[in-house]
């Protein structure tokens, strides 16, 4: 399916010893190309993301603006 190995060496008694969390992802490959397509013909509206504009001087509200509800995408 993908280009990783099927069997990976976990350091399993240090990910249990500091209690971390290891999850895995899938992602669907070749995707992009659509993506970018479907941009380009204007059949998606990535200006309904933006949720939030700002100067630079407030870079460091643009940051902590993710933290607001319905907030989804900040841009400086």
């Amino acid at each position: 399916m993908g280009l990783g190995a099927d069997d990976v060496e976990l350091p399993v008694s240090y990910i249990q010893n500091r209690e971390i969390w290891l999850s895995g992802v899938f992602r669907y490959t070749n995707t992009w190309p659509l993506a970018i397509q479907l941009i380009s013909d204007g059949k998606v509206d990535l200006d309904i993301l933006v949720t939030g504009r700002f100067a630079l001087a407030e870079s460091e509200e643009a940051l902590n603006a993710g933290k607001q509800p319905g907030r989804l995408k900040a841009v400086v």
